[in-house]
């Protein structure tokens, strides 16, 4: 008989390997996603900022709920968007500006409070000891300090960090972070003290009031503000992270669980409901006609993204209505096999009704900064599940001199314009695109994970389940497979460009699917996507009695793997 054992994907190979660690000292999958999620702060700093969101999904075994912890943040009180429609012309620009409350933090203590069983130094300290003693420079940090060298050097301490030779990072050299190492080891020291005489709890509460109404919090104000922000003491000591049932929605027999419609994640929920009503699809799942399927669901599903999701606490949203089979059944019936049409239409027409200026004038991409993502997707021996997107950009916003980490620009994933759902408001959370998503069959077997970019993440996720959960494909096979994007709806990210009609297909797709979208009406370009741009998938899966499992990554970029024999007292607890 087959022992269960864990199973870890990561987006970088040594998270993945402190992951494992911690599972093999005892620590379950919330424990381990938690220590992975602090390390990619570090090893993916360009992308993932120890300040900025951490979306995940969590499910335990002795519950059977799939509950979202809400790592988002949320726009200071004091947020003016008159000032922003008049001094920037209706734009969020760089800078502190688009600053909101830092939620990362507040979302691992919360996971580990209520689900986790180590504690905050044990789990932080692999990721304190990688920023002090450095690590290897991976392609990701070399893609982004290259492309994006000149919005490094407006800051002197973004320049000091990420160029810390004067020049953009080369691989394989040794890369430190000593000002992000402090900062570890003070939130390791509050643990620390609190939990000798408090124990767990105690400890993990040192860390929230360190770093929301501590020290750390007048550093972070104090910045902020000295430079026009509007951070406040009260901003970060009013911080909570909610902890909710995940949104859940039928799909292919089975159930995908997302985060709120706060973020992007209900749209892919959305986009393979219209799939499965079309009717029967194309056996060949690398076919022309399979991907035109896939993008003209996509197109409608982003389209309702755009019409309707928002806070929830600021938005009524008809998330019951978007996520019925009747509404999915009316919205596969504008779909044709053989050309685009209605779906592509939806798309445009809302993208022109919510159009930035910027936008309507742009002709390309050019200096649009994709705020990108990583991923940690676990399950244990016990099967337990944890998922999560962390993220926020390194390179749009200052860092605080001394912590070594950007505070949250996720504001720049709202909109200024008053008729939008996402339109920024004082408390209000900003649409995230990070959307990390757990898959239940009907047998219960479960898939899970994410991966980083941008809009693209879901795009790329949803051809990857469909592939899967239509056609049969292997999870391996189908992260492997060649995609491609839409770009018909506007971006989450400033300055909300799209680009109506217009599909990217990877350079490693066949002739055949280039021709045969074009001939279906597609604008159909060959994408361009490079280096930290491109979008990928980490997954781990379980059999529904846990006997055999697996762990995705995707070659499009580094990633990692790990899977953890349990050991024969874990596996019979």
């Amino acid at each position: 008989m087959k022992t269960a054992c864990g199973v870890i994907s990561a987006g970088h190979d040594q998270a993945a390997a402190i992951a494992a660690d911690m599972l093999s000292a005892g620590g379950n999958a919330v424990d381990a996603g938690v220590a992975a999620t602090i390390a990619l702060t570090v090893l993916h700093s360009e992308q993932v900022q120890l300040g900025g969101v951490a979306p995940m999904l969590v499910r335990m075994t002795n519950d059977r709920r799939t509950c979202s912890i809400e790592g988002a943040g949320r726009w200071p009180a004091e947020i003016d968007r008159e000032r922003l429609e008049q001094a920037y012309r209706g734009r969020i620009p760089h800078g502190v500006v688009r600053t909101v409350v830092p939620a990362a933090p507040g979302a691992w203590i919360e996971a580990l409070m209520r689900f986790g069983t180590m504690g905050f130094a044990e789990l932080a300290e692999p990721a304190r000891e990688l920023a002090a003693t450095g690590f290897a420079v991976h392609e990701d940090l070399v893609s982004s300090t290259t492309q994006f060298e000149r919005y490094y050097r407006a800051y002197a301490e973004n320049t000091r960090i990420w160029l810390p030779h004067d020049r953009p990072l080369l691989l394989g050299e040794q890369f430190k972070q000593p000002d992000l190492a402090s900062t570890l080891g003070r939130l390791i020291d509050a643990d620390r003290s609190a939990a000798l005489g408090g124990g767990r709890i105690a400890g993990l509460q040192a860390v929230l009031d360190l770093f929301y109404r501590g020290q750390m919090a007048d550093e972070m104000v104090q910045h902020v503000q000295g430079l026009g922000g509007w951070l406040s003491r009260r901003d970060l000591a009013m911080h909570h992270t909610p902890v909710v049932a995940a949104t859940a929605a039928r799909v292919f027999g089975g159930t995908l669980y997302s985060c709120g419609f706060w973020s992007q994640g209900p749209a892919l929920s959305q986009a393979l409901q219209i799939l499965e009503h079309y009717g029967p699809l194309p056996a060949d799942s690398s076919s022309p006609e399979f991907l035109h399927l896939v993008i003209e669901a996509l197109n409608l599903a982003l389209a309702d993204r755009e019409a309707h999701y928002g806070d929830e606490d600021f938005v009524a949203v008809p998330w019951q209505r978007l996520l019925s089979p009747e509404h999915a059944r009316r919205q596969a019936q504008l779909i044709h096999g053989d050309r685009t049409l209605a779906s592509q239409q939806a798309a445009v027409r809302t993208s022109a009704r919510l159009q930035t200026p910027a936008a309507e004038s742009s002709s390309d991409s050019a200096g649009a900064i994709s705020l990108d993502t990583s991923v940690v997707a676990v399950i244990d021996a016990e099967g337990n599940v944890f998922a999560c997107t962390p993220s926020d950009p390194s390179m749009d916003a200052p860092a605080v001199p001394g912590l070594g980490f950007v505070i949250s620009t996720r504001g720049a994933q709202s909109f200024v314009h008053a008729d939008h759902p996402s339109v920024l408001a004082p408390g209000k959370r900003p649409r995230v695109t990070a959307c990390p998503m757990i898959f239940e069959s009907a047998q219960g077997s479960h898939i899970a994970g994410g991966g980083p970019g941008g809009d693209f993440q879901l795009q790329a996720m949803a051809q990857v389940l469909a592939q899967r959960l239509v056609n049969g494909v292997s999870l391996r096979e189908a992260v492997r497979a060649p995609r491609v994007y839409t770009q018909s709806a506007p971006a989450s990210s400033e300055p909300h460009l799209c680009f109506p009609g217009r599909v990217l297909v990877e350079s490693s797709a066949s002739p055949a699917v280039f021709d045969g979208l074009t001939r279906f009406g597609h604008r159909t370009v060959h994408d361009q996507l490079r280096g930290n741009a491109r979008p990928s998938i980490c997954l781990v899966a379980s059999s529904a009695d846990g006997t055999d499992r697996e762990a995705v990554d995707d070659p499009r970029r580094t990633m990692g793997v790990r899977i953890v024999p349990a050991s024969m007292d874990r596996a019979t607890q």
